[in-house]
């Protein structure tokens, strides 16, 4: 018999079979013995995605014929035991659904052989003896991992709960540092890098930390952050972030894309990328104030880098100060109607290009005459040129655009424009 043939017979069994009967069939097993599961969705939800994925795994892995040694832990089945630890659930229960799971796919795949009569039956006994031992191999191999995840996940969760790790945290952004090393082991977070300070909340709920703190694991790997993101809870809908990244601009480019596809997304603001401690403290900083900028608007994503949020912070303390001022600058030009903002627009790029209506014309994709159109009509509008105020007049134009037509304390304007 050649000595492969033991894997290769079960090989065929698992190509063969259906993954979602033989995962249905372990993820009831596992629920049958462990009470409790099924009254937890969030808890029997994420269990069926970790078994669905480690049957996936397993497959592979056999048909494959992967050393054990180098099967990588799908993500699926890193969710479950952070879920487990959140819960305050044994740890135990983790070991316990592995074996479970174990006992379940080698009954299923045993009874497959038996009605197999194809393979010889030393054959099909010296699979089955090959299939327990590779099993039990793998699940050394991955309970040891998810384990390992159980544990960090508790102790950040006791952490998160308790305030200690807050409190470091907080002692590191207030307070004198005397060893960076000494700081980024106690709050479990690399300083010396490169990092992306975030605040991150839901406007309505009950206790949306866990949600918050799920979305921002899959934005930091969406993001390409070389660990993962230090999250500390400020209220019940609220936490800070920070993402460790090697490239920061790449970074928020990525974290666009994955928080404009997320349906169930929170709101987010991203402070500009920091190094060392001061960017720690800088980029958290400068996210809190972006921060007032989103609560005057109504903007689900705001970057702390993007043209006029900068001046936006400074002025969101007194909104409607800063929008009854930039009225007074534009004049009829703070129209309500799209015309108006497409004035408003290009004017707005014209100045920031330093008066080109050849670049003007490539962003806004249109002709440079075009351009030049709206630019003068847009000054009529304004009721005066622009001369020495062209600095006012440019943030003006950057608070209209941020704040919108309704920011607090200055309700949008209704004048006519009839004609533009």
């Amino acid at each position: 018999m050649d000595s492969d043939a033991p894997r290769q017979l079960i090989a065929r069994v698992l190509s063969e079979a259906s993954r979602r009967e033989v995962s249905d069939a372990m993820t009831e097993r596992i629920a049958a013995d462990l009470p409790g599961l099924r009254d937890d969705d969030a808890i029997f939800g994420s269990l069926a995605a970790s078994v669905e994925a480690n049957v996936e795994n397993v497959t592979h892995a056999v048909v494959l014929d992967v050393p054990v040694e180098r099967i990588e832990v799908p993500l699926a089945a890193l969710e479950y035991p952070r879920r487990v630890a959140q819960r305050g659930l044994a740890a135990t229960s983790l070991v316990r659904a592995y074996y479970l799971g174990q006992q379940t796919m080698i009954a299923l795949i045993g009874e497959t052989l038996d009605a197999d009569r194809e393979a010889a039956q030393d054959l099909r006994e010296a699979a089955m003896r090959w299939l327990v031992g590779w099993s039990f191999d793998y699940n050394d191999v991955v309970t040891q991992r998810v384990l390992d995840e159980y544990e960090a996940e508790r102790a950040a969760w006791v952490d998160a709960r308790s305030g200690a790790r807050t409190m470091r945290v907080l002692e590191v952004l207030e307070g004198e540092v005397p060893s960076v090393a000494a700081a980024s082991a106690s709050i479990r977070y690399p300083l010396r890098g490169r990092h992306i300070g975030l605040v991150a909340w839901y406007s309505e709920g009950v206790d949306e930390v866990e949600r918050i703190e799920r979305f921002l694991r899959e934005l930091g790997a969406a993001a390409g952050a070389a660990a993962p993101p230090l999250t500390v809870a400020v209220d019940r809908l609220t936490a800070w972030a920070w993402l460790p990244v090697a490239d920061g601009d790449t970074a928020i480019a990525a974290a666009r894309e994955f928080i404009a596809a997320g349906a169930d997304a929170p709101r987010v603001v991203l402070g500009p990328p920091g190094e060392g401690i001061d960017g720690f403290r800088t980029t958290n900083r400068a996210a809190r104030e972006v921060r007032r900028v989103a609560d005057a608007t109504a903007a689900p994503l705001l970057v702390a880098t993007d043209p006029g949020v900068g001046l936006a912070a400074l002025v969101a303390q007194d909104v409607g100060a800063a929008r009854t001022w930039a009225d007074g600058v534009l004049g009829e030009l703070t129209g309500g109607s799209a015309a108006d903002e497409r004035l408003r627009s290009t004017l707005e790029i014209f100045l920031r290009t330093g008066g080109s209506f050849k670049a003007t014309a490539e962003q806004q994709l249109l002709h440079a005459n075009s351009v030049k159109y709206r630019v003068r009509r847009a000054i009529q509008r304004r009721g005066r040129a622009i001369g020495d105020d062209r600095l006012d007049v440019e943030v003006a134009l950057a608070v209209r655009r941020i704040f919108g037509p309704h920011a607090p304390g200055n309700p949008a304007r209704t004048v006519a424009d009839a004609g533009h």
